[in-house]
């Protein structure tokens, strides 16, 4: 067992600082590290199981990067914890990739009612089931906890287009969003129109305030607002339009990744007289 005791002639870095050292033996729980002129280093205890599998890559010699501890153990050794280079790395690839607003395939490999799991630059993260695009959003009635889970679970084995929604190293926390990715979408398909064009719409949903619509070319959602569907001051709107029926609109609005439309000063085409 190394019992070498620190040099006191020397000038001794702080608790808590960042020095370089050799490795000078592996064992199943413990690396004893080489930290001359100071004296021999520890890493053991949850110190070696956060790190155990950078560890199992390092061999005899390697030179490695460690925090200090404790000075003098009760083996006299220098206590330390192993500064994981690679771990360190994936994290600053994470940062330009949330920086730069990349798009990456996800591979899920779980899944809970809370959401689904995958890894990038072998960091796990989370997406959350609301980050989820309207194609994969588990549509469950009464929010059945079981009934999401084996939705979800569908999903595990496949690759999903995400984006970094958050991150936080010192926390272990990573957030994946694949609705940031459907509103890239969104905004590329939008960009082809114009305030002025007249399109076909299909009414999903009628509600107090107006109608939603689909736009029929694209399939991009839109809003139709009572202020601009024709007649809204006599009639209710269940009188007027139904939902599933196409109409003819015209673009009002552009905000963003949404649509406005109206209904109104439009020539409404005659029906064939039978």
């Amino acid at each position: 067992m190394y019992s070498e005791k620190k040099n006191n002639s020397i000038s001794m870095p702080s608790i808590g600082s960042f020095v370089e050292g050799f490795i000078l033996e592996k064992k199943e729980k413990s690396l004893f590290i080489d930290l001359s002129p100071y004296g021999t280093g520890i890493i053991q205890g949850v110190n070696y199981i956060e790190t155990k599998n950078y560890i199992k890559k390092l061999e005899i010699g390697v030179k490695v990067l460690v925090k200090i501890l404790d000075w003098n153990n009760e083996d006299g050794l220098i206590e330390m914890a192993l500064q994981n280079l690679e771990k360190e790395k994936a994290w600053e690839k994470i940062k330009e990739m949330k920086k730069q607003e990349a798009t990456f395939p996800l591979l899920i490999s779980e899944a809970n009612a809370g959401g689904l799991m995958g890894k990038v630059e072998n960091i796990k993260g989370f997406l959350p089931a609301s980050q989820l695009s309207t194609e994969h959003y588990p549509k469950v009635g009464e929010g059945n906890k079981n009934k999401i889970l084996e939705k979800l679970n569908f999903l595990i084995g496949k690759k999903i287009s995400v984006k970094i929604l958050d991150f936080d190293p010192s926390a272990n926390k990573l957030i994946f969003s694949e609705k940031l990715v459907e509103k890239d979408k969104i905004k590329n398909i939008i960009n082809k129109y114009n305030i002025g064009d007249k399109v076909q719409v299909k009414i999903t949903k009628i509600v107090d305030f107006g109608a939603f619509v689909k736009l029929e070319d694209s399939g991009i959602d839109g809003l139709v607002h009572i202020s601009e569907i024709p007649n809204e001051s006599t009639d209710k709107i269940n009188n007027i339009l139904k939902e599933g029926e196409i109409k003819e609109a015209k673009i009002i609005g552009i905000d963003d990744d949404k649509i406005s439309l109206s209904l109104k000063n439009l020539k409404e085409k005659k029906q064939k007289e039978a």
